[in-house]
């Protein structure tokens, strides 16, 4: 076994054969002694050459040399590396077994290889296609509940403006209808001062006997001359006016246009300066309903009259 000292020192032994004269070693000393020259033999060869300079780019060629090789060589084939067991030098006592007493065995130092790393398989066309349509088919779902979010809120905000604009008209109508009864309330505060003024003269205005409902109150300030007619009477038809005339003996005094709402409410207030009059003289008024251009034609009232009543 001396003879593979040599070949075990320079790396020529298989695997097997490398693994066998481990095992001799152990029981060799002879073997032991003759390896422990070899590899003192081996680090001192370097020595014994002149020292001579490399040619340029030498460690270049050879790193690329090296990195081709590896590149073309699987990791299967390569070869493994085995290092040599503890082997003691000349110089150390070697250690024989005596009767009786056992010994331990050397200890061996082996290489453990390192597994190749495994690639990744390749993905086949279908199983990328497939990839691809489920990604897809992810995003057109969000992009179609994204759109439906936003159908939604955009319904609800014409939804909120249709509210609004419900709501606006409702306040300028129900503005319109305060500011009405608000001047309806100025004018019932003005009857209620007139009602209690002395120099205030009242008529009570009766129906035709076919329209008894239709009443009202005439309040003539003999003062200020302002006359103020209340009553609820029915609505005026298209083309027709309510007017209203003050009859003393046998003359007829015409003192204005009486102005209704849709549903025949009358609360007016017109103004008798052209005439003086007394409450004394037994005048009547009179309420007429007649055509708005009849009344330039002549200067009596129509014989249609709606209400009349005596002054007080």
């Amino acid at each position: 076994m001396r003879h593979q000292a040599a070949l075990y020192v320079i790396g020529l032994l298989t695997q097997h054969e490398a693994h066998c004269f481990e095992l001799h070693l152990e029981d060799c000393p002879i073997c032991r002694a003759e390896l422990s020259k070899l590899l003192l033999t081996s680090s001192q060869i370097g020595l014994a050459v002149k020292e001579e300079e490399p040619p340029q780019g030498l460690r270049e060629r050879l790193a690329a040399h090296i990195d081709l090789s590896r590149r073309d060589q699987p990791l299967s084939d390569l070869p493994e590396k085995h290092e040599p067991a503890y082997i003691p030098s000349s110089d150390e006592p070697v250690k024989t077994q005596k009767p009786g007493i056992k010994t331990e065995p050397a200890k061996k130092i082996f290489s453990i290889p390192v597994a190749a790393p495994m690639p990744y398989p390749p993905r086949s066309r279908k199983a990328v296609f497939f990839i691809h349509a489920f990604i897809y088919a992810i995003l057109a779902a969000l992009g179609a509940y994204a759109f439906y979010l936003w159908q939604n809120v955009e319904k609800e905000i014409f939804e909120l403006h249709s509210r609004i604009a419900v709501a606006e008209a409702n306040r300028v109508d129900l503005t319109r209808q305060l500011e009405s009864q608000r001047e309806d309330m100025e004018k019932l505060e003005r009857f209620q001062e007139m009602f209690h003024n002395p120099s205030v003269r009242v008529a009570r205005l009766k129906g035709r006997p076919s329209s008894p409902n239709q009443t009202g109150a005439v309040m003539w300030n003999t003062l200020t001359g302002d006359i103020t007619v209340i009553g609820t009477f029915d609505p005026v038809p298209e083309g027709m006016v309510y007017q209203f005339w003050f009859s003393a003996s046998s003359e007829r005094i015409y003192v204005g246009r009486l102005t209704s709402d849709r549903n025949g409410r009358i609360l007016t207030t017109v103004k008798l300066n052209q005439y003086s009059l007394t409450a004394s003289s037994g005048i009547t008024a009179i309420m007429t309903l007649e055509s708005e251009n009849d009344l330039s034609s002549r200067a009596d009232p129509a014989t249609s009259w709606v209400a009349s009543g005596k002054i007080e």
